[in-house]
């Protein structure tokens, strides 16, 4: 299997194409959530065995700030959606 990404409407190939794959047609299909990612489990692994996450002396606050900025960002666009549909 070979996964893709599709982007303004062209496919964007995510691993190498065989070269016995060549000139043949092929069929295309979404991934679905119960599709499995092969590599998942690794990266996981990876993931994990880097430890807890470290903060620089400031960096949670700053998270947070910016955080509540998106918040407010995200309920102001959607009062305005619901200020145009009326």
């Amino acid at each position: 299997m070979i996964q893709a990404r599709i982007h303004h409407g062209r496919l964007e190939v995510q691993d190498p194409i065989p070269e016995e794959w060549e000139g043949l047609m092929v069929k295309i299909l979404p991934l679905t959530p119960d599709d499995p990612l092969p590599d998942l489990e690794q990266r996981l692994s990876a993931l994990h065995a880097l430890g807890p996450m470290e903060f620089e002396p400031g960096e949670r606050e700053q998270i947070a700030s910016c955080l509540k900025d998106l918040d407010q960002l995200s309920k102001t666009a959607l009062q305005g959606i619901g200020d145009n549909q009326r």
